[in-house]
């Protein structure tokens, strides 16, 4: 069986900020998606999630046009998920060069979590503590790690899910893009079914919305927009205390029309 996946976002301020320092991509034609949270003053936390998706975006359409292969490759991954990751890598170096480049960029850097589908499945590419999630026959799963000071200590058994949630230390992050020269990306390919369910999201979500609610709001909203305002609207409904930013990515099975489009494209190739 044959998927696409059909992708939905949205972006907002929130109640308590003055600006949007969020950024998400959706790429039909290449079945992307990414969201990054953005970090620094003078805007610049807005300027490095901005160059942070258009980068991964641009340098990932290049390297899959040519069929390009990484240097850094790690075979237990699809060529292109290593490709996304190396875009990721590249969109780094700018983010970083950008950060050093004057003294009110210091301190620039952005999360990012992106999802691709390849084939049966969905490529992640995540640094930060950006989520995704996984929705599927009604349980909600986080499917990537928050790189952030008090999730590290939770994984160590020093700190309960409770604690961490309440800690004054809960927005430190130990890695984001611009943080330095190489940071540790982590990759990781999920087998997809249809009517699978992703959900990108920055911290102005989960923090402000339990997840039981998300998956409630997943569960019985079936357009994948609705279902995006509604995440949105409801984080803003609980104080809406940070920049909320929602993609929702769900798989279908083609039609006839759209496989034999695709083989067509093939035999032309």
């Amino acid at each position: 069986m044959r998927l696409k996946i059909e992708i939905a976002s949205l972006s907002d301020t929130g109640k308590m900020r003055n600006n949007n320092e969020d950024n998400a991509l959706v790429d039909h034609i290449l079945g992307l998606a990414i969201v990054a949270d953005g970090m620094g003053g003078h805007s610049s936390g807005e300027v490095a999630s901005s160059m942070a998706v258009k980068v991964t975006r641009d340098k990932f359409e290049s390297m899959r046009n040519t069929g390009l292969k990484p240097g850094a490759y790690d075979d237990k991954y699809a060529l292109e998920t290593n490709q996304l990751g190396f875009a990721v890598q590249l969109a780094n170096s700018v983010i970083y060069e950008t950060g050093n480049s004057a003294p009110e960029n210091k301190g620039m850097g952005t999360t990012l979590s992106a999802i691709l589908l390849v084939g049966g499945k969905i490529s992640i590419v995540h640094i930060g503590d950006s989520s995704v999630y996984l929705f599927r026959d009604g349980v909600l799963q986080q499917v990537t790690e928050d790189h952030s000071l008090v999730m590290e200590h939770v994984r160590k058994g020093l700190l309960t899910l409770e604690q961490a949630e309440k800690s004054p230390l809960q927005n430190i992050l130990t890695r984001a893009l611009g943080a330095q020269k190489t940071p540790q990306v982590d990759l990781k390919e999920i087998a997809v079914m249809e009517n699978d369910r992703f959900l990108l999201c920055t911290d102005g979500l989960f923090k402000a919305v339990p997840l039981d609610k998300i998956a409630e709001i997943l569960k019985t909203t079936p357009d994948g927009q609705k279902a995006c305002d509604l995440l949105v609207r409801t984080a803003n409904d609980n104080g809406g205390p940070d920049n909320v930013t929602v993609i929702v990515g769900t798989l279908k099975k083609k039609t006839l029309k759209e496989t034999l489009g695709d083989m067509l494209k093939k035999s032309y190739a």
